[in-house]
């Protein structure tokens, strides 16, 4: 693979921030994931260097999860870290969960010391932050906010080691309710969530 151009057309449609919905799920549930290269020489395409292909496998009885971010409190970034011949990156997230609740409480408490997976949706594409070879960190800290209007709930930072920096993610996420397929954004119901047999 060789190095091309890279242009920006002024004027373009260019939105910032994350979607509303963000999709997780616990790294142990994962069977068998997706492939990237990481070698530029031999990647056939820039896709192929910096994009999932396939999907995730999860194990028997198991599916990604949805959970809510506030629009605005939250964004993807990613940091290079290491000595020369040897940086990897951290991809990162912030989500902004708005309330205190028994769900969200359990989840701060099982994911401050687990290990998960994120999809993350910007600009039309999905992003992986979580890697088959090295530990997602989360750190869920709660906040009751502090006067009437003020923002609360749990902020979740998310810091993972990876080879890519914010790998996409084109195959599909399969839910309690349904399939999304990452390539069109396209989610198709369960028949039981359907209302169908």
């Amino acid at each position: 693979m060789n190095c091309a151009d890279i242009r920006f057309t002024l004027g373009s449609v260019n939105p910032s921030g994350i979607s509303d919905e963000v999709y997780y799920i616990p790294k142990q549930n994962i069977s068998a994931w997706p492939t990237i290269s990481d070698d530029f020489d031999a990647a056939a395409s820039v896709n192929a260097y910096t994009q999932y292909t396939g999907s995730f496998t999860l194990a028997a009885d198991t599916t990604f999860l949805r959970l809510y971010s506030t629009q605005g409190k939250g964004k993807i970034t990613w940091e290079y870290q290491g000595e020369t011949d040897c940086k990897v990156v951290v991809n990162k997230a912030t989500l902004s969960y708005p309330k205190i609740t028994n769900e969200a409480r359990a989840f701060a408490k099982f994911a401050s010391n687990g290990d998960f997976v994120f999809v993350v949706k910007h600009d039309g594409k999905f992003y992986v932050i979580g890697s088959p070879d090295y530990r997602a960190t989360l750190t869920p800290n709660g906040d009751s906010g502090d006067s009437a209007g003020s923002a609360k709930g749990i902020t979740i930072e998310i810091e993972c080691p990876d080879t890519t920096p914010l790998p996409t993610y084109i195959g599909t996420i399969e839910l309690t309710d349904g399939t999304l397929d990452c390539s069109t954004g396209v989610f198709t119901p369960t028949e039981e969530s359907n209302g169908t047999e």
